[in-house]
């Protein structure tokens, strides 16, 4: 028992470290850019985890945009002249101009009567996303990207209402899972332009030490995005804001 409890408290310790650590290079990357040589040995794997904590930070605005979205269309029979009866879509279309979009999350939506053509619909422009049948497709620009079968969701849920609700949660989870993805790559791909100019001297340093001081300079970038994705900056104030972040990883690269 005695042992599991100084097993728990030294893992507990090793984390706070760890914890400090990255503390410290936040700050450091922010203030004092040239204390960042310090942590050149650090591993990949903490330089991922700290892409990690600024893709999180980063990804706030982008959570809070789709989390706090209020003009979402009601997907109820009475607006989109459908329900799921039977496991399949059934519309009614006396009356009913399903050219016509809901909103869904700022790109339109529709719902299909079976048998209609998608060409039938105005898809030339922007992000669509058709129901129809037992199916949902995702369309850009016009051209089809992927196409969903929903007979699961459909299973569990009784009408459009409620098949819509598990379809919007798993929207939301799975687009600001892709998010934060996609934020940990910019913060990469920032990280390798910043150290595309030190390849001249790659004969005099390692690339790897390199790539991950400059990786902990990228803190003044990643700052800049979450400042855009919360505030929803004009272009000019965020290519401001691009520019001055760039001060840390000059400073390193000049040390």
């Amino acid at each position: 028992m005695f042992p599991e409890a100084l097993h728990g408290t030294s893992w507990y310790n090793r984390n706070l470290k760890r914890g400090e650590i990255m503390y410290k290079i936040l700050t450091d990357g922010l203030l004092h850019p040239r204390q960042l040589l310090a942590y050149r040995n650090k591993s990949g794997w903490f330089v991922l985890a700290f892409f990690a904590l600024l893709a999180f930070f980063a990804t706030i605005g982008q959570a809070l945009f789709y989390v706090s979205y209020g003009q979402n269309s009601d997907f109820l029979p009475e607006n989109a002249a459908c329900e799921y009866l039977g496991g399949t879509l059934v519309c009614d279309e006396a009356g009913h101009d399903y050219t016509q979009p809901l909103d869904f999350f700022g790109n339109d939506a529709y719902f299909l009567p079976s048998g209609v053509n998608v060409a039938s619909l105005s898809l030339s422009a922007g992000t669509a996303i058709v129901f129809q049948d037992e199916y949902v497709a995702f369309f850009t620009e016009g051209e089809g990207l992927m196409s969903i079968d929903l007979s699961p969701v459909i299973a569990t849920g009784n009408d459009l209402a409620s098949v819509m609700s598990t379809f919007t949660t798993g929207v939301l989870v799975t687009t600001i899972f892709f998010a934060f993805l996609g934020n940990i790559l910019l913060l990469a791909a920032f990280t390798l332009m910043s150290s595309i100019s030190l390849l001249r001297l790659r004969g005099f340093l390692r690339f790897k030490k390199a790539y991950t001081v400059l990786a902990f300079a990228s803190v003044p970038f990643a700052l800049a995005l979450t400042f855009n994705n919360i505030l929803r900056l004009p272009e000019w104030a965020f290519m401001i804001l691009m520019v001055v972040s760039f001060r840390s990883s000059f400073v390193v690269i000049r040390e």
